[in-house]
């Protein structure tokens, strides 16, 4: 899922300004064609300037990258490391559970897809930091502006309407992934309190809206950090488990169903479907401007950016194909299903006091539910922000003069709703609603608005050869969003007649 809860700092409308050092003169990516500005422009107050507060420790979390727009202490301007870090924390997330049945869906291709998907996003990542150069010192720098810069009032409402589809299917997805962990965790499939009993998927969507309602009713992000949990080491230690577990039991021993041994190296059928969710991961552009303006050395971005989308590869092809190797055929859409069932570290206790033993592939669900929970309360924040920008609108008099009101809380409590009933219908078809906002939102968002948006705004400075390639990453765009779709909707037609 990946970097879904950063892009309110650009869709925010937050001012985000750099300190001018010895670098400042210099060009922020040196070896691209095209204007980019040469100082960051800044609000001084006194001798000192306000400059962004996105450079975080290298243990930031995606909410406290959020957070750091709230009004606070300044903090410091981040080095590389800190920067490929950020980058990395900004996608990795709960899209990580599903790799292995993406590969199932499609076949062993499945890793030769991932690799070239993980370039063209990371070259995609790279235009909408140069056309953000385009955008006018005199505008907020935010995604919808860009929009707006490149493609009037037209450009601005898709970034709108395609970052709220977004954010609005990366909620339901993470509802859905927060009730799945909690009821793998019950041991019974019916709960009773007195004389009234509810199956446990009732009481696990019951129960986590009195825990979601007061998180969502926070006012400011600023409080939301005792609830943050960092996705990226959740991420790594299931990863982890998942190498250990084939590591412990190569030979499939503790899987007693046989489809474990089925490999495909090429499903053309569901590939489209897998694909989708492959993009979820790789999903999060919008943030990355932000990170730009706040490190010590800007020009050194690009590289920043080389690194992490390779570290990022490396880490997806390696829960993709050991979780796809080790399970086969018997992979489920969320990969700790299968951890819970039947796997090599099934069973294995952590912590025994008394009569409460927790396991490894419990500790795990835990930590899963917990990294998919933290997120809801920011994507709910986000959605209802942009909604209100709707309303109000996007200015920095509009910003500055609004404080969270009535209005704001009662938005994000019938966001919550309405993603509450779409992910209750999704429930047992998360793998295409992943797909689906993979194929349709995340591609539309990341790769076809960024590539569209830097043609129009540099086409009369590009070659010949570089317009063909930036159109050819829109026609790409548009095939995969038009080709995930379908395949879809097909799919989940199919389920609804064969339900019924």
């Amino acid at each position: 899922m990946s970097g879904f809860t950063h892009f309110h700092t650009v869709f925010s409308g937050a001012d985000m300004t750099t300190i001018p050092g010895e670098n400042a003169t210099k060009p922020l990516l040196q070896d691209h064609e095209g204007t980019s500005n040469d100082v960051e422009h800044g609000d001084w107050i006194g001798d000192k300037e306000k400059f962004s507060r996105t450079s975080c420790s290298p243990s930031t979390t995606k909410l406290e990258l959020l957070e750091s727009f709230d009004d606070g202490p300044v903090g410091v301007l981040q080095s590389d490391a800190q920067t490929v870090l950020n980058i990395v924390n900004l996608y990795v997330g709960v899209g990580l559970l599903s790799l292995g049945y993406a590969f199932r869906l499609g076949g062993w291709i499945s890793l030769v897809v991932l690799t070239a998907v993980s370039y063209i996003f990371a070259h995609s990542a790279k235009l909408i930091c140069w056309s953000f150069d385009k955008v006018p010192r005199s505008m907020v720098q935010s995604y919808p502006n860009l929009g707006t810069t490149a493609m009037g009032k037209l450009g601005h409402w898709m970034v709108m309407v395609m970052a709220l589809a977004e954010f609005f299917g990366a909620s339901c997805m993470c509802l859905i992934i927060v009730w799945q962990s909690i009821e793998m965790l019950l041991r019974s499939e019916i709960l009773c309190l007195g004389s009234m009993c509810l199956s446990s998927r009732h009481a696990v969507i019951i129960g986590s809206t009195v825990i979601m309602l007061p998180a969502i009713w926070i006012r400011t992000f600023s409080r939301l950090t005792s609830i943050s949990f960092s996705g990226v080491m959740s991420s790594l230690l299931l990863t982890a488990v998942v190498v250990i577990s084939c590591a412990a039991d190569p030979n499939r021993e503790a899987i007693h169903d046989t489809s474990s041994l089925f490999h495909e190296s090429v499903n053309w059928e569901h590939l489209p479907i897998g694909a989708g969710i492959l993009v979820v991961s790789l999903s999060g552009h919008a943030g990355l401007p932000s990170m730009r303006r706040s490190m010590k050395n800007p020009q050194n971005f690009e590289h920043c950016l080389n690194v992490a989308f390779t570290l990022m590869f490396l880490l997806y092809a390696t829960m993709g194909s050991i979780s796809y190797f080790y399970f086969g055929g018997a992979l489920k859409v969320l990969v700790t299903a299968n951890l819970n069932e039947a796997s090599g570290v099934t069973g294995f206790v952590l912590l025994s006091l008394g009569k409460l033993r927790i396991t490894i592939n419990e500790a795990v669900t835990v930590l899963v539910a917990m990294s998919a929970y933290s997120t809801i309360p920011a994507l709910i924040y986000v959605i209802a922000e942009l909604i209100m920008d709707m309303i109000y609108g996007t200015t920095s008099s509009h910003q500055q003069n609004r404080s969270p009101g009535a209005a704001d809380l009662i938005a994000r409590t019938i966001v919550m709703g309405l993603a509450y009933m779409v992910a209750i219908l999704a429930y047992n078809v998360l793998g295409s609603v992943e797909s689906t906002v993979g194929g349709v939102c995340s591609v539309s968002v990341s790769l076809l608005l960024p590539s569209l948006f830097y043609y129009k705004l540099y086409k009369e400075e590009l070659s010949a050869s570089k317009k063909a390639a930036v159109l050819g990453m829109c026609l790409f765009g548009v095939v995969c969003l038009v080709g995930i779709a379908t395949i879809n909707v097909l799919e989940l037609a199919n389920i609804i007649l064969v339900c019924e």
